[in-house]
């Protein structure tokens, strides 16, 4: 039986507390590094993350799990060579919308999911690389 999968949400300034709290969340565990709501039109600013992101959600949320859906900022924030989680030595993320997957016992990052997002030409592409994805991701966890 696949237990739905839990959604939390919040933003660089928040990210180190709710990472410290993922290993008491249900298995598996994913993080979903994404673009801030554009103030204008309440919509992400990054066009690859505001396709990928609620089909990531879904897929999530169908397979079972725990998504933090972490907001890098506004464009410019993410596009500055300063940005925290570019400057992570560990992290070091290099672009968005990227996917993770973070074992109990291990700290971030874990296996990643990243330019396959990017450069999807279509939903049933990113739908496809997700399964893919948190199926490896059960496989690791089990």
């Amino acid at each position: 039986m696949t237990v739905a999968g839990v959604k939390f949400e919040c933003n660089v300034t928040e990210y180190p507390s709710f990472v410290a709290n993922l290993p008491t969340l249900q298995e598996p565990h994913y993080v979903l590094y994404t673009s801030d709501l554009d103030e204008q039109t309440q919509q992400p600013w990054c066009p690859d993350c505001k396709h990928a992101d609620p089909i990531v959600e879904s897929v999530i949320k169908q397979t079972g799990g725990t998504l933090l859906k972490v907001k890098v900022g506004d464009r410019a924030a993410w596009k500055s060579k300063e940005h925290p989680f570019r400057q992570d030595p560990q992290l070091h993320l290099t672009s968005i919308p990227t996917l993770v997957h973070c074992k109990a016992d291990e700290t971030l990052p874990g296996k990643r999911l990243d330019k396959q997002l990017e450069c999807a030409n279509s939903a049933a592409d990113v739908k496809s690389a997700v399964l893919a994805f948190t199926e490896k991701a059960k496989q690791q966890d089990a």
